[in-house]
């Protein structure tokens, strides 16, 4: 389990995965395919509220709250299971990446997993980290797990979160310009 001390460690080390340049969704899928906007107005990556994961986006079997801890194992079976290639990278003991290909990106995308003592842990560093990379910073998390994506645009983030499936597997959260949104309609805990 990786520790708070380690986990601010991890953030300021530069983030080599999610420093990476942005990766962009190359194979014609559209956000509208996935997302639905519930207010007036556009939303934008300092303003994400008011949007919302389109009904059957994800199965009901799959929204049911985890309550036991997990390890990346999980999350690495998930994907598997979507059928995308997963290429685990762990340059220290608390430090484990996931490089995802298959998702109609134009290049692998590379998530951050933080493995963390409960549920309360796992939300607020990830909230954390996202406020420290600002707009277009993305993650989910489930359970004791913080996963932090690489960062694209709002419109390939949720994109990537929907067609992997990761908005189902895990509470999709993006950052905005001083606070973070959780986008509705996936994965949630109370």
């Amino acid at each position: 389990m990786i520790s708070r001390a380690a986990w601010v460690g991890l953030l300021g080390l530069g983030l080599s995965g999610c420093g990476s340049p942005a990766f962009r969704i190359s194979d014609g899928s559209n956000v509208d395919a996935y997302v639905v906007r519930t207010s007036a107005g556009p939303a934008t990556a300092a303003n994400p509220a008011g949007l919302r994961f389109k009904p059957g986006v994800c199965e009901a079997s799959e929204l049911k709250p985890e309550g036991r801890a997990l390890n990346e194992g999980h999350i690495i079976e998930f994907l598997n299971r979507q059928q995308l290639d997963v290429r685990v990278e762990r340059p220290r003991t608390d430090l484990i990446y996931l490089v995802v290909s298959g998702a109609g990106t134009d290049v692998p995308v590379r998530l951050r997993v933080a493995v963390l003592k409960g549920a309360d842990e796992a939300a607020t560093e990830l909230h954390n980290a996202l406020l420290q990379h600002g707009p277009g910073a993305w993650g989910v998390r489930r359970s004791n797990l913080a996963v932090l994506g690489q960062t694209g645009t709002l419109e390939d983030d949720l994109t990537f979160a929907a067609k992997t499936r990761l908005s189902c597997w895990g509470m999709f959260m993006t950052a905005g310009r001083d606070d973070t949104y959780a986008v509705p309609g996936g994965y949630r805990e109370l």
